[in-house]
């Protein structure tokens, strides 16, 4: 495999875990068995298999961000806040992740839209 065929393969990888990490912090937080000790447990889970993949560059603000939120997980997770305070920390942050990722997509659509109607 060509270097820039590899560079690729383990660029999405990380991208597929970095997403899978915040999709599995999230899904935990909302449940129904949140606790600060369990929260810690289930960082160090999900820390492991982030550590599994090779860390690439991103190129991307949105992975960018994903990353920053890996980081702030686990400083909660050491941290002395309240297992509250922690759901409501991680839920907002995950909620502007997402938010970004979906404005990106729509502003997107939008200028193909526009550019379409201008053309026809």
């Amino acid at each position: 495999m060509d270097e820039k065929r590899r560079e690729k393969y383990l660029q999405s990888r990380y991208r597929r875990e970095l997403e899978r990490y915040l999709n599995r912090v999230v899904g935990f937080v909302m449940g129904d068995a949140f606790s600060k000790s369990a929260y810690e447990a289930m960082i160090e889970r999900v820390n492991q298999k982030l550590e599994k993949v090779e860390k690439t560059k991103l190129y991307s603000d949105f992975f960018e961000r994903l990353e920053q939120f890996v980081q702030r997980s686990r400083e909660l997770a050491e941290g002395e806040l309240e297992s509250d305070e922690i759901r409501a920390k991680i839920l907002h942050e995950a909620n502007q992740i997402r938010k970004s990722k979906r404005k990106k997509s729509y502003n997107r659509r939008e200028r193909g839209r526009r550019h379409e109607e201008e053309s026809g």
